[in-house]
Parts: C-alpha cells; sequence; structure tokens
C-alpha cells in the first residue's frame, strides 16, 4: 500500500530468476546473497539484540505513556534481507531487516504501528474509516518517534514515505500543540476525512 516499486533485494532476485517466486528459487536466492554478503546471523542477531537491550525498556515506558495502555501478546520478529519490513498485527510478528543501518528505528517505527492499532485501528475501522485513510494516520503518527524518542534513534530519524510528508507535518503541528495521542488523532482525522 505504501511502496509497491521493488526494492534492491527484489531487483536483484529478478535479474537472477524473472518473474518466478516459487519457494526452490526463492531458499536458492537467499541461501547465495548471505554468502556473498557474508552474513553472520547469529552475530547479527547477538549485535541486534544488545542494540535494542539499551534502548528497550526506556521505548515500552514511553510508548505505553503516550498511548495510555499496555501492549501485552507477544510478538515476533523475523530477520529478513529485504529492506521493506512488513508486518502482521493479527498474527504478532513483523519483519527486520538485517543490514539496516539502525535496526532500533526499525524495531520503534514498527511496534508503533502495533500500538496505534491497539489504541485505535479496530475501532477507527469499525466506525467506517477506510483502510487508506488509517493507513495514512498510523504511518504519518511515527512522526512522533522524532519528536519524542529522538535520543532512543541515536541520530537517525523516521521519514516515512514520500506520499505522507504533509500528514506527518500535520501530525508534527498537532503534536506539538497538545501532546494528547487522542487529540492528534481526533484532530487529523476531523482534518483529513
Amino acid at each position: 500500500m505504501n511502496n509497491s516499486s521493488p526494492t534492491k533485494l527484489q531487483r536483484l532476485f529478478k535479474r537472477r530468476f524473472g518473474e518466478k517466486y516459487q519457494r526452490e528459487y526463492i531458499h536458492k536466492f537467499i541461501k547465495s546473497y548471505i554468502i556473498e554478503q557474508n552474513i553472520d546471523f547469529n552475530q547479527k542477531l547477538v549485535e541486534i539484540n544488545d542494540n535494542w537491550e539499551r534502548v528497550g525498556c526506556c521505548y515500552f515506558e514511553r510508548v505505553e505513556k503516550l498511548f495510555q495502555c499496555k501492549y501485552s501478546p507477544p510478538i515476533n520478529v523475523y530477520l529478513t534481507t529485504n529492506s521493506r519490513c512488513s508486518y502482521n498485527i493479527k498474527a504478532g510478528y513483523f519483519f527486520l531487516f538485517i543490514d539496516a543501518e539502525s535496526t532500533n528505528a526499525i524495531i520503534m517505527h514498527e511496534l508503533f504501528h502495533f500500538y496505534t492499532w491497539h489504541s485505535f485501528g479496530e475501532k477507527l475501522l469499525s466506525k467506517g474509516l477506510s483502510k487508506e485513510t488509517y493507513n495514512d494516520l498510523k504511518e504519518s503518527l511515527t512522526e512522533i518517534l522524532n519528536l519524542e524518542f529522538s535520543d532512543l534513534l541515536n541520530g537517525k530519524s523516521d521519514s516515512g514515505y514520500i506520499q505522507h510528508q504533509k500528514f506527518r507535518l500535520l501530525i508534527k503541528k498537532l503534536w506539538l500543540k497538545s501532546k494528547d495521542i487522542n487529540k492528534v488523532v481526533e484532530e487529523y482525522l476531523l482534518l483529513n476525512n
């Protein structure tokens, strides 16, 4: 929904195997890519975990205060060689690009979507909000990471998708005015629905 253009990895796959997204080709491609890139998943996993351990508790404390709720269902994180990190809230997982400049920034961004869904998603969609409008809202709300979590992002910025930039500016303005997520969502929807 947010970006239909192929990633670097998808373009590389297509050059080698064409449009044949069959299990055997995908496995073969990923195995060769890991060898070519000299990726040590165990080492990366330790590195990612160590980095998250430094900020995770603080992140959860802030995000729970911001959304005024706890989100306790287990969430699985799968490492991927692809830079597009999709997620499935109902199934409780998201993907994490193993070679990301800042894995913590991705983790925070994806978890923010889980909290947004838990706090607003089902409620808004059941009241008739379109999936497209909800998508714009949840992607734009991650602008708050830049405003309230910048120290945890360690110099990385959550820039979002091009098509959401005007919405992110609105979220920033609304957030700085009230610093209340419920008011921000309410005002955002009044202006964009």
